[in-house]
């Protein structure tokens, strides 16, 4: 085989609607200088335990409390060894990693006036006639009332808009605008004027992009933010241009790239270690069992219904997830959809009197209500500590660190020895390998570029991936325009991946970009005339995600380098960029490959853009053809580093070569 080759109205809408109401009948602030939140009331009444910032535990715990035997007996023993100790933990500690945006957040618009995140429900859609002289300008709210003041927008925003004309028109030029108004302002302050043209066909209702470059400018709290749109210019008479929104079947969106729109609250304490009877507490004793109570302050721009959820993950003085304490859901305390931050999360860890001694490090990660990972906590600013018992360095204990350093200079010795022997031994492993070098599954809401020379296995990893997910349930979507749909078919059975019977129930979905490249007419429901299209297909691949059973699924694009020699570089960017933030919007996974002759440009943008990016080669070694891959990013997330041989087998796929035998 060659390489090549129900309608329910979702339940989160009618919450986010009403807390759209709520907004506007929240207070206006007339001073932006006063600390806000004193003079405005928490319309909850349920107490709240105060958080305050704990410090870590100094060095001095490691050589603290020392007798005066330990003085006469082994301090010159221990002195090396701690001395090491103060050398090492602080660098292996990680350091606060907050920032992980700019996230490029969709919003569709609705009849009622407002930006929402949800997709919007089946039915008949709002019709707007952009060429209305009453009414030439249509705004949208994204709020009335912003809760933080942490947010900052920075980037492309993109319209991406179902437009239709009474008659066929070369350019249709838009004024996109985004508005805020700061508390206390009679009028807005505009942070982008901007014009776009695209033409439109009278033929057929099409989504049309229109990106417009905002510069970076911070949120203030209580501020108005708005979108608005209006034709640029006069329209010949008897031209009639309307906008299709609010209906599943034309969800015309705006995509804004923003950062900090969720947070940690700072004035608090982003963490606070609590013990059983809800007592600030930093260190814990093994020999007695106990709970840790674990509570953190979430701001959200959008306020509580845009949080999905709060993870935290428990990570032992070895550096490593602590069992059944890894991506932890925390639970909110409850509140009004209309309340103010912040937003306290808790959790509870019951640790055992086994656990490891020493200093324990708290990972939190946010996720919106679209999937997409809002921020990313990762300490050391602040800590717990498990120790075994107070009397560590006694004499009996400071008699045994000579033998101590003697046995562990022996083992040394042998494990180099040992090592060196089997350094060039490798081991076979399948291919959920790939799991371990991303460190578990790709979230949801993720989009993933994929990059290779020919022949490196670019589409065999997208096989084998969308087969995992396609075993797990998840509906899947794979546009082909490297090769005939069948093909890809055969080839995935030839390998062990034969998805005939999830096409049948439903699962599978391909779009065929490549047949009308041949001259051959497509056998599939979903296939595009012309791939230099990109309108056409994407609204192909937006009819084929506009099911029930796609929600959390996974899209796969094989592969963008046909695309780069028929299209502008600006528009190949904007085309990942909203079919991305399509996928995204449903809580989906966007996978896209792409060869070496992708322009720089173009392959340095969609680095930045993805949140994981996959490196794979084709190489010769020594007169041998080998292949090998590496993550060379994941956004908020360890991963292995490094590039890791594998080789393709019929029947078998992807097997990866690891220095380590599979347990």
């Amino acid at each position: 085989m060659q390489n090549k080759r129900g309608n329910q109205e979702p339940p989160e809408r009618h919450a986010q609607e009403r807390q759209a109401g709520y907004q506007r009948r929240l207070p206006q602030l007339r001073n932006i200088r006063v600390p806000h939140r004193q003079s405005l009331a928490r319309p909850s009444s349920l107490p709240t335990i105060p958080l305050t910032v704990y410090r870590a535990p100094s060095k001095s715990l490691l050589t603290q409390d020392a007798s005066s035997s330990m003085k006469r007996m082994g301090l010159r023993a221990l002195l090396p060894i701690a001395l090491l100790l103060l050398t090492l933990v602080p660098s292996a500690l990680p350091l606060v990693n907050s920032d992980i945006g700019p996230t490029q957040r969709t919003f569709y618009l609705t009849s009622s006036k407002f930006l929402l995140p949800s997709v919007p429900k089946p039915g008949l859609p709002t019709i707007a006639n952009l060429t209305q002289t009453s009414q030439p300008r249509i705004e949208f709210d994204l709020s009335q009332f912003l809760f933080t003041q942490t947010a900052t927008i920075s980037g492309s925003m993109v319209f991406s808009l179902y437009l239709t004309s009474n008659v066929t028109l070369p350019g249709v030029s838009l004024v996109g605008s985004f508005l805020e108004k700061l508390a206390g302002q009679t009028g807005f302050y505009i942070n982008v004027t901007s014009v776009q043209s695209h033409p439109i066909d009278s033929t057929r209702l099409q989504p049309l992009n229109f990106t417009y470059s905002i510069p970076s400018q911070t949120l203030g709290l209580g501020a108005h933010v708005s979108i608005s749109m209006q034709l640029a210019s006069p329209i010949p008479k008897g031209v009639g241009i309307k906008l299709y929104y609010d209906s599943s079947a034309t969800p015309s969106f705006v995509t804004l790239p923003l950062f900090g729109y969720i947070t940690l609250d700072q004035r608090s304490g982003p963490v606070a270690i609590l013990d059983k009877h809800l007592n600030p507490v930093t260190s814990f004793n093994l020999n007695s069992t106990d709970l840790i109570t674990i509570q953190t302050s979430v701001d959200s721009m959008l306020g509580f219904l845009d949080i999905s959820r709060v993870n935290l993950t428990l990570v032992d003085p070895l550096l490593r997830p602590v069992r059944g304490e890894t991506n932890l859901t925390m639970t909110p305390l409850p509140v009004l959809p209309s309340a103010l931050p912040p937003y306290l999360y808790t959790t509870s860890w019951p640790y055992p009197s086994n656990a490891t001694a020493g200093i324990y490090q708290v990972f939190i990660d946010i996720f919106d209500i679209q999937n997409n990972r809002a921020f990313s906590f990762r300490g050391p600013a602040n800590f717990f500590q498990l120790s075994r018992t107070p009397n560590l360095f006694s004499p009996e204990t400071l008699n045994l660190i000579p033998y101590a350093v003697g046995v562990t200079g022996a083992a040394a010795l042998g494990v180099v020895y040992y090592g060196r022997r089997r350094r060039s031994k490798s081991y076979l492993v399948p291919f959920d390998y790939f799991n371990t070098l991303t460190n578990g599954e790709l979230d949801g809401g993720s989009l993933v570029t994929v990059e290779g020379n020919t022949g490196s296995g670019k589409t065999i990893l997208s096989e084998e991936l969308m087969f995992e997910d396609l075993k797990k349930g998840r509906h899947c979507i794979f546009v082909a325009t490297g090769d005939f749909p069948t093909n890809i078919r055969e080839g995935m059975k030839s390998m062990g991946l034969d998805v005939s019977g999830y096409e049948t129930n439903g699962l599978l979905t391909f779009v065929d970009g490549y047949s009308s490249e041949a001259g051959q007419e497509s056998r599939e429901k979903f296939f595009v005339p012309s791939l230099g299209d990109l309108t056409n297909l994407g609204m192909k691949i937006s009819t084929s995600l506009q099911t029930d059973s796609f929600k959390e699924g996974s899209l796969f694009f094989d592969s963008l380098t046909p695309l780069a020699s028929k299209t502008k570089p600006e528009s190949l960017i904007s085309f990942v960029q909203s079919v991305g933030a399509k996928v995204r919007g449903l809580g989906g996974k966007a996978f896209f490959t792409l060869g070496p002759s992708i322009e720089g440009t173009v392959q340095r943008r969609l680095q930045d853009m993805a949140d994981c990016v996959v490196q794979m080669e084709a190489f010769e070694e020594r007169g041998v053809r080998k292949s090998r891959m590496r993550i060379s990013k994941l956004r908020a997330r360890r991963f292995q580093q490094g590039w890791v041989i594998y080789t393709i087998e019929e029947g078998r796929g992807i097997i990866f070569y690891s220095k380590k035998p599979r347990k």
